[in-house]
């Protein structure tokens, strides 16, 4: 029976929603195939619970003791939305222990991380996206002359974060002061872009048998102005999965997915954001550790494509065994 780290917890907004995904792993893995433990990193604080006790991880060789007996893992299934998990910081400590794991490498998970320059990297195969500009803390800047380079409406991001935490929709002028403000609370870099009108599309992406396979495309229908945290974790959005799109606009979106995927060297499962204007499909961002809770659309899509949830695992895990290392 192989040993798995479930890796949750992390320093970013995201740590709740990460521990949400964790359970879910930890319930649905499959038990007679893996020995699941929850390891929760907070800071240099790496533990996992055994009876009720906190058992702390020798980071020298990423394994724990227990009953004098030391136990180490066969593949890392990481569920950290956000540093260090989605960055590539764990995945470069793995990759100097030689322990598989279930995501992107060090370089994808860094660039995919970071929207601007995942952005401008994809620019350079053709892909659409829409304009931007990147602010760094401490930079000047005139909110005129942001205008003017992108319109109203407008968005600003965090440039490294996701669930839509600190974004802001700016539909007047007078309120992009505040929004670069809120913004700076959750990155030292943000991303402002023009707003494209369209419908939200979203395709999950996997490497499986070492080949990349697409799930069916949803569309999200949200109540809220756009898909924050507010519609994706309290029930404030309608995901429609497969979407009610033409056939040939679902086939684009999961060939233009496979060479996202494949042109930033992705493993794993990911999900990529677009936007359809009804002509042209535009990148938003990707997601290479996608959320795993009930709520999430990972889980939903490969219910679409015939997958349980325990499939969906094992393909991750024997994956990542099998492909590194």
């Amino acid at each position: 029976m192989k040993n798995i780290a479930v890796i949750t917890g992390g320093e970013s907004s995201e740590n709740k929603i990460s521990l949400e995904s964790a359970k879910v792993v930890i319930n649905n893995i499959d038990k007679d195939k893996y020995m699941p433990y929850l390891i929760v990193i907070d800071g240099i604080d790496w533990k996992l619970n055994i009876e009720g006790k906190a058992v702390l991880i020798d980071k020298n060789d990423f394994s724990f003791t227990n009953n004098k007996t030391k136990v180490k893992f066969d593949c890392a299934f990481i569920v950290i939305h956000g540093n260090p998990g989605e960055n590539g910081r764990l995945q470069g400590y793995f990759d100097m222990l030689h322990i598989p794991y279930t995501a992107s490498g060090l370089l994808s998970s860094a660039l995919t991380f970071n929207k601007y320059f995942c952005k401008k990297y994809l620019e350079s195969f053709n892909i659409l996206t829409a304009k931007s500009i990147i602010l760094l803390k401490g930079d000047n800047f005139k909110t005129a002359k942001i205008i003017e380079e992108l319109g109203i409406p407008l968005f600003v991001k965090p440039n490294n974060g996701g669930s839509s935490y600190g974004i802001s929709k700016v539909k007047k002028g007078d309120e992009l002061f505040q929004a670069i403000i809120d913004a700076f609370h959750y990155d030292d870099e943000i991303i402002i872009e023009e707003f494209i009108n369209g419908r939200e599309l979203t395709c999950g992406v996997m490497k499986r048998n070492n080949r990349i396979s697409t799930f069916p495309v949803t569309e999200i229908i949200t109540k809220n102005e756009f898909f924050d945290s507010e519609a994706k974790y309290e029930k404030k959005s309608e995901e429609i999965t497969p979407a009610n799109i033409p056939q040939n606009i679902s086939e684009e979106c999961q060939e233009l997915s496979r060479k996202i995927f494949e042109k930033l060297n992705c493993k794993g499962v990911s999900r990529i954001d677009y936007i359809w204007t009804g002509e042209e499909l535009y990148f938003l961002e990707i997601n290479t550790i996608p959320g795993m809770t009930a709520e999430s659309i990972i889980p939903k899509q490969a219910e679409a494509l015939g997958l349980n949830i325990k499939e969906l695992y094992d393909i991750l895990i024997e994956e990542a065994i099998n492909s590194r290392y």
